[in-house]
């Protein structure tokens, strides 16, 4: 494996490469994890994780950026987080997916903030978005733990998200 392109505490995140497809299918297969994604999605299937992985891996040639896969100090992998442009506005959107067995341990928060940090030390971006399924209280308080403010409502795909923007912090 490469070498990390963050760490945190008790973290560590990576891109992602062409024979990681069994960890993303292991993690998108999970129905619980799945339904807190944009808007309750169904299981992904293969088609779409593969076209998934290969927009990953093709957003960090591009920009340095993407959804990272992540490992736990002990190697365990935890899920993914990281960048994309969101469809609907081209901003830059941080998201975020962990494996139901590191939930609830502040793992989301730790990666959230840590990835807010390394945007703006990486990029000129002077803010991000961030969504969640309006109903899901656990992601909507990482999103405000790491400093996001809520800016609006809106259905995708027939369900309420929440939105949320983090402004570049001034120097």
């Amino acid at each position: 494996m490469t070498d990390p392109v963050l760490t945190t505490e008790r973290l560590r995140l990576y891109p992602w490469e062409e024979d990681d497809f069994p960890l993303l299918a292991e993690l998108h297969g999970d129905p619980e994890v799945q339904h807190f994604l944009e808007a309750g999605e169904p299981i992904w299937d293969e088609a779409i994780l593969r076209d998934k992985l290969a927009r990953f891996r093709a957003d960090y040639a591009a920009y340095g950026w993407s959804k990272f896969k992540i490992f736990d100090m002990q190697g365990r992998f935890v899920g993914r987080a990281g960048f994309g442009l969101h469809g609907d506005t081209d901003e830059l959107e941080l998201g975020y997916s962990l494996k139901r067995d590191f939930w609830g341990q502040g793992y989301a928060t730790e990666v959230a903030g840590a990835l807010l940090q390394w945007i703006y030390r990486t990029t000129s971006r002077d803010h991000v978005i961030g969504f969640a399924v309006a109903d899901h209280k656990a992601s909507r308080r990482v999103l405000e733990k790491v400093g996001m403010k809520l800016t609006d409502a809106r259905d995708l795909n027939g369900i309420p998200n929440a939105f949320y923007r983090h402004d570049r912090p001034r120097s």
